[in-house]
């Protein structure tokens, strides 16, 4: 008989299954839109009130999108790592999708998980803990032992997720012609679309998510510093993915670690990342805190799988064609880089002027020898400032295929060495892992 262990007090609250309805969601989301709307507007007219206060809309922010689930969520989970950029209330409330995303009770998920597992669950399993360890917009978390008392951990999908997810990208088909406005091709719109809808189908499929797992454990089982768990394949099931338990500590807490952990976490998450790109030829591509764990003794625990996306050698050799533009002495080499990665629309003038303010930032960091300073270098912020200087170029300026979730990966990598106070050479640890990767096309290329 399986025992379920009595819930812990948290402050995660529960939820009813969200509402699969397009028009519903879409509802839900216009209607939180309008309140916030209305609340700066009360708050910006009201005589005598000197600043906005925040903290309000975070809370109905990061509420209505940890009701919703799905892909929404996960746009709010990606927000929340945009420290130093939005108000701090509103992050704070978003950081807390990380590991507060509200839960369904497991009571409203046996029922699910009997039908999954024939009538044997409770053959199969010695314990499972009813308060989930964690939830977050595709499935949650539930800690369990099998009959062999090996501790693992269940992730389960929400049951009707599919539908949820279509219901949110066909709001989302519908949005994308405004991109027009800033004059970017519909066949380019398109190509974005599908790649969302790539990653979000990938994500739902626990079987590819767990062939993810074993390729990364065997590529890196004696990789040091980094740890991934082992998945229990004889008893995961379709939308229950079992894997070994792996304490760790989130990286939201990593600041409570000493600078000595920190910077031994840094380098191992830098490193363990060009090893991805120019070793494995993939890339673990969902990056936010909640998929991070960190030790006492400074080693790197990473969770899901779900999103893992191939790095062909021709994607490679653009983006190194762009590293070795920017190290280089002049920001017009970044054009031939640029049109490598198609990030170009054919036919239009280069933007000049956008290459040498992006090279005036980025040539510095990435000398040899030079330390990039993560939170000193304040990069975020001086990008903000190009956002006029972007808009200008928007028209010469394309969404390049397949580099979405390439781009989006490094983005929330970047807040994950912010988070941890990073002081890296950057450039140097790069350059070996892109001269091993060269040295490696040279003795495969045929003779």
């Amino acid at each position: 008989m399986i025992r379920l262990c009595l819930p812990r007090v948290t402050c995660m609250s529960r939820f009813s299954r969200p509402s699969a309805s397009a028009l519903g969601r879409f509802l839900n989301l216009g209607g939180t839109g309008a309140r916030i709307a209305g609340n700066l507007l009360v708050q910006r007219i009201t005589p005598g009130k000197a600043r906005i206060d925040w903290a309000p809309i975070g809370a109905l922010l990061g509420d209505t999108l940890g009701q919703m689930k799905g892909p929404v969520l996960k746009l709010g989970q990606q927000a929340s790592q945009w420290q130093d950029v939005l108000p701090p209330p509103v992050s704070a409330a978003l950081s807390r999708l990380q590991n507060q995303v509200p839960s369904l009770p497991f009571a409203s998920l046996e029922s699910h998980l009997q039908r999954r597992y024939d009538g044997r669950l409770y053959e199969l399993f010695d314990t499972i803990e009813a308060q989930p360890a964690a939830a977050a917009s595709l499935g949650q978390v539930h800690r369990a032992r099998d009959q062999q008392g090996r501790a693992l951990i269940m992730k389960i999908q929400y049951p009707g997720i599919r539908a949820i997810c279509d219901a949110d990208l066909r709001q989302l088909r519908r949005l994308m012609p405004l991109g027009r406005l800033f004059g970017t091709p519909s066949a380019r719109l398109e190509s974005v679309y599908r790649e969302l809808q790539r990653g979000i189908d990938q994500e739902l499929d626990y079987d590819a998510e767990r062939q993810n797992l074993e390729c990364f454990r065997q590529h890196f089982a004696d990789w040091p510093g980094v740890h991934i768990p082992f998945a229990a394949t004889e008893l995961c099931r379709p939308g229950v993915l079992v894997l070994e338990e792996r304490p760790g500590r989130s990286m939201n807490e990593v600041e409570q670690a000493s600078a000595e952990i920190r910077q031994r976490l840094a380098e191992a998450l830098c490193d363990w990342l060009a090893e991805q790109a120019f070793g494995l030829g993939q890339l673990h591509a969902d990056p936010h805190p909640g998929n991070l764990a960190w030790t006492e003794t400074g080693e790197l625990v990473v969770y899901d799988f779900g999103s893992v996306v191939p790095l062909p050698e021709r994607l490679l050799r653009a983006y190194v064609q762009i590293f070795d533009a920017l190290r280089g002495p002049s920001s017009e080499a970044l054009e031939a880089g640029f049109q490598a990665l198609g990030g170009r629309q054919p036919g239009s003038a280069p933007p000049h002027s956008l290459y040498r303010r992006i090279h005036l930032l980025l040539h510095p960091l990435l000398q040899p020898g030079a330390q990039w300073d993560f939170r000193g270098a304040s990069l975020h912020q001086q990008l903000i400032e190009l956002s006029p200087l972007l808009m200008s170029a928007l028209g010469s300026l394309q969404p390049a295929s397949g580099t979405l979730l390439v781009n989006r990966t490094l983005e929330g990598h970047y807040w994950n060495l912010y988070r941890l106070g990073a002081c890296l050479p950057v450039a140097d640890l790069l350059a070996n892992h892109i001269e091993q990767w060269r040295a490696g096309l040279q003795t495969n290329k045929p003779g």
